[in-house]
């Protein structure tokens, strides 16, 4: 697919998400209470990561981006500072998620500035916050609050979308975004009907 004008780099793209993991699930959210990798696991993680998107760009033409994701070992601000420090510009970009920012702490307006010029790709979502304090306060799976519902359709919930679409017009930001509706798989009835409302929100916006 040929660059479209402003892209840095032309779709395809990869997109890297650690896995999530039983131990890290359960305080998905939870930067205070989430053990992180060892600095020698750390290491490991970061070298498989560039060797994959290093093999992507290098045989395949194809731009890797890195996605930090609740319920991963890359998903707090350190972790993502860390990685960005320890992966080069020119070997992965970055996938930034408007929900998971939030849901791990982070406010998405300060994130999506802080990292403007490592942003290839942006995943939109938005939360409920009556049922994001419900999870917040107990010990509970990511995807299975996801399941409750904690992923609510885009301008239902508590992400400023108009402060969204200001920003990236003020970054000039050119790349694609992707419409999410965050499900737990046993539960996706509803999706398309919601995915379908986060869009004509967003449209209404100006995106």
């Amino acid at each position: 697919m040929p660059k479209a004008p402003g892209q840095r780099f032309a779709a395809p793209y990869l997109v890297l998400i650690d896995h999530v993991h039983a131990e890290r699930s359960l305080v998905a959210g939870h930067p205070e209470r989430a053990a992180r990798l060892s600095p020698e696991r750390w290491r490991q993680t970061m070298a498989h990561i560039e060797a994959i998107a290093t093999l992507a760009r290098d045989r395949y033409g194809v731009r890797a981006v890195i996605h930090p994701h609740a319920g991963g070992y890359i998903e707090f601000e350190d972790e993502i500072e860390q990685l960005v420090a320890d992966i080069p510009a020119e070997v992965a970009g970055l996938c930034l998620d408007t929900g998971h920012l939030y849901y791990s702490k982070m406010d998405p307006l300060t994130w999506l500035r802080r990292y403007a010029e490592r942003i290839d790709y942006l995943h939109f979502k938005d939360i409920d916050p009556e049922v994001y304090a419900e999870v917040m306060a107990e010990p509970v799976d990511f995807f299975a609050a996801c399941a409750r519902g904690v992923m609510c359709p885009i301008g239902r919930g508590v992400l400023d979308y108009d402060a969204i679409h200001a920003l990236l017009k003020e970054l000039d930001y050119q790349g694609y975004i992707t419409v999410e509706q965050e499900r737990d798989p046993r539960n996706a009835d509803g999706s398309l009907q919601d995915v379908t409302a986060s869009l004509a929100f967003l449209q209404s916006k100006g995106f």
